[in-house]
């Protein structure tokens, strides 16, 4: 059994760059309103050595 799992993706884009991975998002009721234009917020839990959060997305039409 393999323990030493890295993430390097996870770890490079969000640990080091602060870019955020979002992931399985359902958009199909977003792209159907007809909006072009939007505010999309989300507030990923601050979880000390973790490479994931929940979160709740919300766009502001």
């Amino acid at each position: 059994m393999q323990t030493d799992i890295t993430m390097d993706a996870h770890r490079i884009l969000i640990a080091q760059n602060g870019i955020h991975i979002i992931e399985n998002l359902d958009l199909e009721e977003l792209a159907a309103c007809g909006r072009a234009d939007f505010a999309f917020v989300t507030l990923p839990l601050r979880i000390k050595g973790a490479t994931g959060s929940p979160l709740r997305p919300v766009a502001l039409v």
